[in-house]
């Protein structure tokens, strides 16, 4: 940027640029902390939201080691280049899914504003809410 004119706009230019930077920056913490509430941590439940194939690397090219059930609950184990690796339920099964195709809660069932009910994946489990 430049500045013409007395030392005191000079000086007042400087101050407004670093004022600036000191706003932004203490946003930044701030906005991770939001994106990580608003997206999910590793190691939390998430939950399918639709039928998905589970591969066997992060590419929807690679081999296919089985597939998650609508809403089948799952623990996200790390995320890469748009895609989560899950942990599904007790069977020791791992696989990468579309990240974007899971979620910490499951969206409100069509007219009402209550979040659909939960069924386990293999129906031996009380049906659990996304209250959880």
């Amino acid at each position: 940027m430049i500045v013409t004119g007395s030392a005191g706009r000079r000086s007042y230019f400087g101050f407004a640029t670093v004022l600036a930077a000191v706003i932004a920056l203490s946003g930044c913490t701030e906005l991770r902390s939001a994106k990580r509430n608003l997206v999910g941590q590793d190691g939390e439940t998430f939950y399918a939201l639709a039928t998905l194939r589970l591969h066997a690397k992060p590419s929807a090219s690679s081999k296919v080691k089985g597939h998650l059930a609508l809403h089948e609950r799952v623990t996200r184990i790390r995320f890469e280049s748009g895609y989560a690796l899950v942990a599904v339920g007790g069977g020791g099964l791992e696989g990468w899914v579309e990240n974007a195709k899971i979620a910490r809660v499951i969206p409100a069932a069509q007219g009402t504003s209550e979040p659909a009910e939960i069924q386990p994946a293999n129906g031996t489990e009380e049906p659990a809410s996304a209250a959880e």
